[in-house]
């Protein structure tokens, strides 16, 4: 599978290591939108412990990339296109930290399937990431608490031939069998020297986790990412999900269970004095400057 949803991220690159172990993740996005309902500014930055890359370039490998470059660049096209993107890795290894930059620095608009939506709403503009948003991850979570149920495995079916050893011609010869409807399994009888088809009752596997452990472990590894978004508009923000929000500005933070329940929304209403408008009132506003000032010179 060349291809998986966005990690970041889009999130798919931190499903690579959820299974792998802890995390030390902290992710940093930063949009600026402008009023063409275009994006003009996007930059990804992700901080880990060399751990934590080990663990990327693991995952990026075992989905066929050949390099956490190569698995985050793919994710990311959604996000970022394909073209005009910057890609840097800078390794702190005294200090155990790992920073990886992703960033396009010229104006473009979303990929048609992004997850990213940008569309102009009458005279608003409207913002929407659901890059982390997963109602189907949310759900697998919901369910890690329910009560383990043994898992009943499946019989192999029985074979409609089996190779024996023919004592009188000395040499290997194919029977037909016939399969019987219940579980089955081959053993070689030492003292007829020939293979018999012996039934046997399946044993229920149990989970190597219960319930309790494994809402622990997901919820340890979970708190080990975190986000923080920071989105800029290009006119003062009217309605938004976001956790701060100044003027044009706005900023998510969240992390840990409530990673795969977030979605980043705004809706922004532009400036409507602009071009030949805005021209207009410059021009107004130098009439009266020079109306006061001919009266101020009358008056002396």
């Amino acid at each position: 599978m060349k291809r998986i949803g966005i990690i970041i991220i889009t999130c798919s690159i931190i499903f690579f290591v959820l299974t792998a172990g802890c995390l030390n993740l902290a992710i940093t996005d930063k949009f600026a939108i402008n009023k063409d309902a275009q994006i003009s500014n996007a930059e990804y930055d992700m901080t880990m412990d060399c751990s934590t890359y080990n663990l990327l370039e693991l995952g990026a490998k075992h989905e066929g990339y050949d390099s956490v470059k190569d698995a985050i660049e793919a994710n990311l096209s959604k996000s970022l296109g394909s073209e005009n993107v910057a890609y840097n890795e800078i390794w702190d290894t005294p200090n155990n930290k790992v920073t990886i930059s992703i960033s396009r620095t010229d104006t473009y608009s979303p990929p048609p399937d992004s997850k990213i939506s940008i569309h102009k709403d009458g005279d608003m503009i409207v913002y929407q990431d659901n890059s982390f948003y997963s109602p189907e991850a949310m759900q697998a979570y919901a369910t890690i608490g329910s009560a383990p149920t043994l898992v009943m495995p499946v019989p192999t079916p029985a074979p409609t031939s089996v190779i024996v050893w023919n004592a009188s011609s000395r040499s290997y010869e194919e029977i037909m069998v016939t399969p019987t409807p219940l579980p089955t399994k081959w053993v070689w009888d030492t003292t007829r020297n020939h293979y018999e088809q012996v039934e046997i009752t399946p044993t229920p596997i149990a989970p190597l986790f219960n319930a309790a452990e494994e809402q622990e472990m997901m919820q340890s590894m979970l708190s080990g990412i975190t986000v923080d978004y920071y989105l800029e508009m290009p006119g003062k923000i009217v309605n938004t999900t976001a956790t701060t929000v100044n003027a044009n500005k706005a900023e998510w933070h969240f992390g840990g269970t409530s990673l795969f329940n977030t979605s980043i929304y705004a809706e922004s209403d532009p400036p409507s004095i602009s071009g030949f408008t805005s021209l207009i009132t410059i021009i107004g506003f130098a009439i009266v400057l020079l109306f006061f000032g001919s009266m101020k010179k009358g008056s002396r």
